[in-house]
């Protein structure tokens, strides 16, 4: 079996959208707000965008993309750009795998060397798997904001958690660019953290 993490491309768009589908439409795991699966075009401007300055990642069991995680812009202002707000979603055949740890281990380092301080986590209060998944890589409960999203006939609790990735310095640098990093660097990381995933 083969098994690795890699920067997304556009290629992988379509397995991605195949991926998210049951996230969006099945009522058993409500975990975002989306009422409709973006268009291919829609995946297309929000992955041009993204990458521009975040990394988007993908995990590969058997040269098949089985999981996805990816940071971007929290807030636009440019008082905030030193924050990332991050996702993951995996193929629930694949599940039990590691693959959100194998990806987040590998998003969180990433997002460290390129000069982020503040990590978000946006999460429906009905998903307390991800809550306590973000809990283990030490994210808080920032502010609940009651009855937010209504979505499959209900009303639910967005919670905002958050994760602070390295001390505050007064003479701070503006964030760089995954594009920026150190090309050997981005693959050490990649590859370490590919070997949590289980065979």
């Amino acid at each position: 079996m083969s098994k690795k993490i890699r920067l997304a491309t556009v290629e992988d768009l379509a397995r991605i959208q195949e991926i998210y589908r049951p996230y969006v439409e099945q009522e058993d795991i409500v975990v975002n707000s989306e009422h409709r699966v973006p268009t291919m075009k829609e995946l297309e401007e929000r992955f041009d965008l993204v990458t521009k300055e975040f990394p988007w990642l993908v995990c590969e069991i058997d040269n098949v993309v089985v999981a996805y995680a990816y940071a971007g812009k929290p807030f636009k202002r440019e008082g905030y750009k030193w924050n990332a707000e991050v996702s993951v979603y995996a193929d629930e055949k694949y599940h039990g795998r590691r693959l959100a740890s194998a990806l987040y281990e590998s998003l969180l380092e990433l997002l460290e060397a390129q000069g982020y301080y503040n990590i978000y986590a946006c999460i429906l209060s009905i998903n307390e798997k991800s809550i306590k998944f973000h809990e283990k890589y030490g994210f808080k409960v920032m502010s609940i904001f009651p009855n937010s999203v209504h979505k499959h006939d209900k009303w639910m609790d967005v919670i905002w958690m958050n994760k602070v990735l390295q001390e505050f310095k007064h003479d701070v640098k503006n964030p760089v660019s995954i594009w920026d990093l150190d090309k050997e660097l981005v693959d050490n990381i990649l590859n370490k953290n590919g070997d949590i995933i289980k065979g």
